[in-house]
């Protein structure tokens, strides 16, 4: 008799469970909690808001639609010259055309689903809601076609498990809920976060779940509070892509440095996508279920984080002058190198 082979879960390695255990030492202090610091949305006694982690494959792919987007001007604008004065000794055929428009259509796929993505507003991105009053977790689960699913789960029955991508070296942490009377797999919540490392994600999950205030490591520099609802302005969400990078630093207030404007009119395009990802993911402490949870009054915050300033919330409400001119500005330089670098192109070629 030949048993059947017992069915394996997509679980990866199990490092821990709620309550189970020592809460380990930080493995990278420094790089850990700066990086943790700046990916909290909102901290406070009832609730610990993670933004979306954009990770480097997801990073890759937004550059190569930029790339795309160049050398679809690029290209569109030279056929449209050559088209338009042709050489005395090159007659354009069908098999140009056609060969033309194969590739514009190539290069033009990426940038077309970037910009509608800026349009329609659909994340597949997580927030993920640490419900510390109830010992809970919240979260949407985003699928292609449907609107988001709101899900609402009992912290203490996690199974925390890091997995790795297939021919890399990255590992991020996975959240997962399974049956215990069927042994399926309810939950999963997959953090996606290559640049930090998962132990310490889970030592800080744990730490806010389960420690006092004062426990929990973070840097003030890069703890900033924002408001819940980041629905009203996409150049104040792309703001916050400035304090998730690695090599750049951005002060709490939404002011504007040289720095800030520099950054704005080389990479704007990047970090307004990727701010459409914070403002597209649906918000899961907005949620009735959670709202109704909640007890903290608002007052005598024992985390220790930048509060939201005026000027922030003003960018927020999209009515912050300072950050519409860095931004609309750095947008236009782009947008001039942009087409600077298409008549470059037909200049050589003419």
């Amino acid at each position: 008799m030949i048993l059947p082979i017992p069915r394996q879960l997509p679980i990866g390695k199990i490092i821990g469970r709620p309550y189970k255990g020592k809460i380990t030492d930080f493995n990278e202090q420094e790089y850990s909690v700066y990086r943790l610091s700046g990916l909290i949305h909102e901290i406070n006694p009832d609730y610990l808001l993670f933004h979306p982690s954009i990770n480097s494959i997801q990073n890759v792919s937004l550059l190569a639609s930029y790339g795309s987007l160049w050398l679809f001007g690029q290209m569109l604008f030279i056929f449209t010259t050559i088209a338009l004065h042709p050489s005395p000794n090159y007659i354009i055929e069908w098999i140009d055309i056609i060969l033309f428009f194969s590739i514009i259509s190539i290069f033009g796929f990426a940038p077309i689903l970037t910009l509608k993505q800026l349009r329609t507003k659909k994340s597949r991105y997580y927030k993920i809601l640490l419900l510390k009053s109830t010992q809970q977790i919240a979260y949407y689960e985003h699928n292609k076609k449907q609107e988001p699913i709101f899900h609402l789960i009992d912290y203490q029955n996690i199974i925390a498990s890091v997995r790795g991508n297939e021919g890399t070296k990255f590992e991020s942490l996975n959240l997962h809920i399974v049956d215990k009377t069927t042994d399926e797999l309810i939950h999963s919540i997959k953090f996606d976060d290559h640049r930090l490392n998962p132990y310490d994600q889970w030592a800080f999950i744990r730490t806010y779940m389960e420690r006092p205030a004062d426990e929990l490591p973070l840097d003030i520099e890069y703890a900033q509070e924002c408001p819940t609802d980041m629905s009203s302005s996409l150049l104040a969400c792309a703001d916050i892509v400035h304090v998730s990078k690695d090599a750049y630093h951005s002060n709490a207030i939404h002011d504007v440095s040289l720095m800030e404007w520099l950054r704005a009119c080389t990479v704007s395009y990047l970090d307004l996508a990727e701010g459409n990802i914070y403002q597209s993911s649906a918000n899961p402490a907005l949620h009735p279920e959670v709202q109704r949870r909640l007890k903290w009054d608002g007052k005598n915050n024992p985390y220790n984080v930048l509060p939201v300033t005026a000027e922030r919330q003003a960018a927020f409400d999209n009515k912050n002058i300072k950050v519409k001119l860095k931004w609309y500005s750095g947008i236009a330089v782009n947008a001039t190198w942009f087409i600077v670098s298409i008549l470059y192109v037909m200049l050589v070629i003419a």
